[in-house]
Protein backbone atom coordinates (compact mmCIF):
# COMPACT_ATOMS: atom_id res chain seq x y z
CA UNK A 1 0.00 0.00 0.00
CA UNK A 2 2.72 2.32 0.75
CA UNK A 3 4.13 1.81 -3.30
CA UNK A 4 0.75 3.31 -4.41
CA UNK A 5 1.47 6.79 -2.61
CA UNK A 6 4.88 6.95 -3.63
CA UNK A 7 3.63 5.79 -7.51
CA UNK A 8 1.39 8.77 -7.33
CA UNK A 9 3.39 11.04 -5.94
CA UNK A 10 6.09 10.46 -9.02
CA UNK A 11 3.45 10.69 -11.64
CA UNK A 12 2.73 13.52 -10.00
CA UNK A 13 6.16 15.12 -9.72
CA UNK A 14 6.69 14.09 -13.53
CA UNK A 15 3.65 16.18 -14.76
CA UNK A 16 4.64 19.49 -12.99
CA UNK A 17 8.58 18.89 -14.41
CA UNK A 18 6.49 18.14 -18.16
CA UNK A 19 4.69 21.40 -17.40
CA UNK A 20 7.10 23.49 -15.87
CA UNK A 21 9.68 22.08 -19.21
CA UNK A 22 6.89 23.13 -21.12
CA UNK A 23 6.34 26.81 -20.35
CA UNK A 24 10.01 27.15 -20.12
CA UNK A 25 9.56 26.57 -23.82
CA UNK A 26 6.95 28.82 -24.61
CA UNK A 27 8.36 31.56 -22.62
CA UNK A 28 11.72 31.04 -24.28
CA UNK A 29 10.01 31.08 -27.49
CA UNK A 30 8.11 34.14 -27.14
CA UNK A 31 11.27 35.78 -25.58
CA UNK A 32 13.21 34.99 -28.87
CA UNK A 33 10.57 35.88 -30.79
CA UNK A 34 10.29 39.18 -29.13
CA UNK A 35 13.83 39.55 -29.73
CA UNK A 36 13.64 38.97 -33.70
CA UNK A 37 10.92 41.54 -33.61
CA UNK A 38 12.71 44.16 -31.71
CA UNK A 39 15.46 43.43 -34.07
CA UNK A 40 13.46 43.67 -37.12
CA UNK A 41 12.06 47.29 -35.96
CA UNK A 42 15.65 48.59 -34.69
CA UNK A 43 17.48 49.75 -37.85
CA UNK A 44 21.40 49.62 -37.77
CA UNK A 45 23.57 52.88 -37.74
CA UNK A 46 24.39 52.31 -41.18
CA UNK A 47 20.59 51.94 -42.57
CA UNK A 48 19.26 54.55 -40.57
CA UNK A 49 22.29 57.09 -42.46
CA UNK A 50 20.88 55.78 -45.69
CA UNK A 51 17.30 56.56 -44.84
CA UNK A 52 18.34 60.01 -44.12
CA UNK A 53 19.95 60.66 -47.03
CA UNK A 54 17.20 59.20 -49.39
CA UNK A 55 14.64 61.29 -47.39
CA UNK A 56 16.95 64.89 -48.13
CA UNK A 57 17.78 63.64 -51.71
CA UNK A 58 14.00 63.44 -52.17
CA UNK A 59 13.02 66.74 -50.34
CA UNK A 60 16.12 68.74 -52.15
CA UNK A 61 14.66 67.19 -55.68
CA UNK A 62 10.65 67.70 -54.94
CA UNK A 63 11.15 71.39 -52.64
CA UNK A 64 13.74 73.11 -54.63
CA UNK A 65 14.82 71.54 -57.85
CA UNK A 66 11.23 70.78 -59.37
CA UNK A 67 10.01 74.57 -58.59
CA UNK A 68 12.95 75.92 -59.89
CA UNK A 69 13.05 74.05 -63.22
CA UNK A 70 9.29 75.23 -63.68
CA UNK A 71 10.55 78.70 -63.24
CA UNK A 72 13.55 78.93 -65.21
CA UNK A 73 11.83 76.69 -67.99
CA UNK A 74 8.71 79.51 -68.24
CA UNK A 75 11.48 82.19 -68.23
CA UNK A 76 13.15 80.47 -70.69
CA UNK A 77 10.42 80.19 -73.03
CA UNK A 78 9.58 83.78 -72.25
CA UNK A 79 12.75 85.09 -73.53
CA UNK A 80 12.75 82.86 -76.36
CA UNK A 81 9.09 84.15 -77.41
CA UNK A 82 10.61 87.97 -77.09
CA UNK A 83 13.71 87.13 -79.34
CA UNK A 84 11.07 86.18 -82.10
CA UNK A 85 12.69 82.29 -81.85
CA UNK A 86 10.32 81.30 -84.72
CA UNK A 87 11.57 83.98 -87.17
CA UNK A 88 15.02 83.77 -86.09
CA UNK A 89 16.78 80.62 -85.18
CA UNK A 90 13.82 78.19 -85.88
CA UNK A 91 12.86 74.79 -85.33
CA UNK A 92 16.40 73.90 -85.07
CA UNK A 93 17.24 75.73 -81.83
CA UNK A 94 13.75 74.53 -80.36
CA UNK A 95 14.06 71.17 -80.88
CA UNK A 96 17.85 71.24 -78.80
CA UNK A 97 15.90 73.07 -76.22
CA UNK A 98 13.78 69.45 -75.74
CA UNK A 99 16.61 67.84 -75.62
CA UNK A 100 18.05 69.35 -72.97
CA UNK A 101 14.75 69.40 -70.97
CA UNK A 102 14.78 65.71 -71.35
CA UNK A 103 18.28 65.72 -70.37
CA UNK A 104 17.57 67.25 -67.83
CA UNK A 105 14.98 65.81 -66.52
CA UNK A 106 16.45 62.43 -66.68
CA UNK A 107 18.33 63.16 -63.28
CA UNK A 108 15.56 64.28 -61.83
CA UNK A 109 12.74 61.94 -62.50
CA UNK A 110 15.18 59.08 -61.68
CA UNK A 111 16.75 60.81 -58.03
CA UNK A 112 12.79 60.32 -57.27
CA UNK A 113 11.57 57.05 -58.12
CA UNK A 114 15.21 54.51 -58.69
CA UNK A 115 17.35 53.47 -55.60
CA UNK A 116 20.56 55.46 -54.92
CA UNK A 117 23.72 53.37 -55.95
CA UNK A 118 26.17 53.02 -58.12
CA UNK A 119 23.96 52.81 -61.36
CA UNK A 120 21.82 56.34 -60.52
CA UNK A 121 25.23 58.02 -60.11
CA UNK A 122 26.69 56.91 -63.21
CA UNK A 123 23.20 57.44 -64.90
CA UNK A 124 23.21 61.54 -63.70
CA UNK A 125 27.27 61.56 -64.74
CA UNK A 126 26.51 60.62 -67.74
CA UNK A 127 23.23 62.59 -68.39
CA UNK A 128 24.95 65.48 -67.32
CA UNK A 129 28.00 65.32 -69.68
CA UNK A 130 25.11 65.29 -72.51
CA UNK A 131 23.38 68.18 -71.58
CA UNK A 132 26.60 70.14 -71.65
CA UNK A 133 27.48 69.34 -74.66
CA UNK A 134 24.27 70.17 -76.36
CA UNK A 135 24.31 72.96 -74.10
CA UNK A 136 27.51 74.28 -76.20
CA UNK A 137 26.01 73.12 -79.40
CA UNK A 138 22.96 74.88 -78.66
CA UNK A 139 24.64 78.17 -77.99
CA UNK A 140 27.36 77.70 -80.95
CA UNK A 141 23.88 77.67 -83.15
CA UNK A 142 22.48 80.12 -81.69
CA UNK A 143 24.26 83.43 -81.36
CA UNK A 144 24.42 84.13 -84.70
CA UNK A 145 21.21 83.87 -85.55
CA UNK A 146 19.45 85.57 -82.54
CA UNK A 147 19.73 88.00 -80.08
CA UNK A 148 20.31 86.36 -76.81
CA UNK A 149 19.53 88.92 -73.80
CA UNK A 150 21.33 89.33 -70.80
CA UNK A 151 18.30 87.89 -68.97
CA UNK A 152 18.21 84.69 -70.99
CA UNK A 153 22.27 84.56 -70.56
CA UNK A 154 21.09 84.37 -66.95
CA UNK A 155 18.66 82.22 -66.72
CA UNK A 156 20.66 79.37 -68.91
CA UNK A 157 23.67 79.81 -65.96
CA UNK A 158 21.04 78.38 -63.58
CA UNK A 159 19.38 75.73 -66.11
CA UNK A 160 22.85 74.70 -67.31
CA UNK A 161 23.74 74.08 -63.53
CA UNK A 162 20.78 71.87 -62.71
CA UNK A 163 22.22 68.33 -63.54
CA UNK A 164 25.77 69.11 -62.20
CA UNK A 165 24.24 70.05 -58.70
CA UNK A 166 21.68 67.14 -58.41
CA UNK A 167 24.84 64.97 -58.95
CA UNK A 168 26.93 66.87 -56.41
CA UNK A 169 24.06 66.24 -53.75
CA UNK A 170 23.83 62.64 -54.22
CA UNK A 171 27.62 62.18 -54.71
CA UNK A 172 27.87 63.83 -51.19
CA UNK A 173 24.76 62.02 -49.79
CA UNK A 174 25.82 58.63 -50.82
CA UNK A 175 29.75 59.27 -50.79
CA UNK A 176 30.85 55.67 -50.66
CA UNK A 177 28.54 54.47 -53.69
CA UNK A 178 29.87 57.40 -55.82
CA UNK A 179 34.05 56.28 -55.07
CA UNK A 180 32.62 52.86 -56.04
CA UNK A 181 31.76 54.05 -59.04
CA UNK A 182 34.89 55.38 -59.79
CA UNK A 183 36.75 52.08 -58.92
CA UNK A 184 37.87 53.72 -55.73
CA UNK A 185 37.04 52.78 -51.97
CA UNK A 186 36.26 49.15 -50.33
CA UNK A 187 32.28 49.17 -51.30
CA UNK A 188 31.36 47.37 -54.67
CA UNK A 189 29.66 49.29 -57.12
CA UNK A 190 25.85 48.62 -57.56
CA UNK A 191 25.15 49.41 -61.33
CA UNK A 192 21.36 47.74 -61.07
CA UNK A 193 18.65 50.35 -61.56
CA UNK A 194 15.58 49.52 -59.30
CA UNK A 195 12.73 51.14 -58.32
CA UNK A 196 13.31 52.81 -54.93
CA UNK A 197 10.72 51.05 -52.26
CA UNK A 198 8.75 51.78 -50.59
CA UNK A 199 7.89 54.42 -54.06
CA UNK A 200 6.15 58.21 -53.37
CA UNK A 201 2.66 58.34 -52.80
CA UNK A 202 0.21 58.43 -55.87
CA UNK A 203 -1.00 62.54 -55.35
CA UNK A 204 2.72 63.32 -55.10
CA UNK A 205 3.64 61.45 -58.00
CA UNK A 206 0.79 63.09 -59.85
CA UNK A 207 2.25 66.31 -58.84
CA UNK A 208 5.24 66.07 -59.86
CA UNK A 209 4.56 65.24 -63.53
CA UNK A 210 1.50 67.68 -63.90
CA UNK A 211 3.87 70.77 -62.47
CA UNK A 212 6.93 69.38 -65.42
CA UNK A 213 3.87 68.99 -67.75
CA UNK A 214 2.31 72.30 -67.17
CA UNK A 215 5.50 74.46 -67.02
CA UNK A 216 7.90 72.67 -68.57
CA UNK A 217 6.93 69.87 -71.40
CA UNK A 218 3.86 72.06 -72.67
CA UNK A 219 5.31 75.58 -72.67
CA UNK A 220 8.41 73.83 -74.70
CA UNK A 221 6.17 72.19 -76.69
CA UNK A 222 4.35 74.95 -77.87
CA UNK A 223 7.87 76.73 -79.17
CA UNK A 224 8.10 73.63 -81.29
CA UNK A 225 5.07 73.83 -83.20
CA UNK A 226 5.51 78.10 -83.15
CA UNK A 227 8.34 77.60 -84.98
CA UNK A 228 7.68 74.52 -86.90
CA UNK A 229 4.38 76.67 -88.77
CA UNK A 230 7.08 79.61 -89.33
CA UNK A 231 9.25 77.63 -91.03
CA UNK A 232 6.95 76.01 -92.95
CA UNK A 233 5.90 79.60 -94.13
CA UNK A 234 9.25 80.03 -94.91
CA UNK A 235 10.02 82.67 -92.12
CA UNK A 236 12.74 80.75 -90.63
CA UNK A 237 15.87 83.60 -90.08
CA UNK A 238 14.24 86.42 -91.64
CA UNK A 239 14.39 88.43 -88.16
CA UNK A 240 18.24 87.68 -87.73
CA UNK A 241 20.10 90.83 -86.81
CA UNK A 242 22.61 91.51 -89.56
CA UNK A 243 25.43 92.18 -86.86
CA UNK A 244 24.84 89.03 -85.40
CA UNK A 245 25.50 87.14 -88.81
CA UNK A 246 28.77 89.27 -89.34
CA UNK A 247 29.70 89.51 -85.79
CA UNK A 248 29.45 85.54 -85.53
CA UNK A 249 30.56 84.58 -89.23
CA UNK A 250 33.08 81.66 -89.93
Amino acid sequence: MRGAPVKKLAAIGLIVSAAAWVLSGKKKSKSSLAKRVSSALIVSPRGQARRIADQSAQRYLMYLIIPAWAVVGILDWLWHRQSKIETTSGPKESVMHLMMMAEAGLPVLAGLFLEANAGLLALMTASMLVHQATVIWDIEYTVSRRKISAAEQHTHTFMETLPFDILAVFACLHPEQFKSMLGLGPEKPDFSLRLKQPGLPVGQIAGIFGAVTLFVILPHVEELVRCWRAHQRGLTGVDTPECARELYAA
